[in-house]
């Protein structure tokens, strides 16, 4: 694992542990570049304040979470147990046909 001086904006060690603590509390091990990319967003995020400031451990574990589920999409690994497709209620389809992640994140900076 990385050692937290090599993330991008320098996060504390105990930054980086509770980070670390709240992703392990869901079966979650960071790994490579979603990590590093979330340090980077997350860096921005703080960045935008008058000071900078931090987010919050679980806001970081969760901008890492959505880096984690994109690029499991997007290398088609994510796959939906056999025969899920078939039994989706209605709405469970409308809740992900509605999901628009960009939308809702664009949405928040009006």
């Amino acid at each position: 694992m990385m050692d937290h001086r090599h993330l991008h904006g320098g996060p504390s060690r105990r930054l980086v542990k509770e980070v670390r603590s709240h992703l392990w509390r869901h079966g979650m091990r960071p790994v490579d570049e979603p990590w590093q990319l979330a340090w980077v967003w997350a860096c921005n995020i703080g960045s935008s304040y008058m000071r900078f400031r931090w987010p919050m451990p679980h806001e970081i574990a969760t901008l890492y979470s959505i880096l984690l589920l994109h690029r499991t999409a997007y290398h088609r690994t994510l796959h939906l147990p056999y025969r899920a497709s078939d039994r989706m209620p209605d709405e469970v389809k409308a809740f992900i046909e509605s999901a628009d992640w960009r939308k809702r994140i664009d949405s928040n900076n009006n």
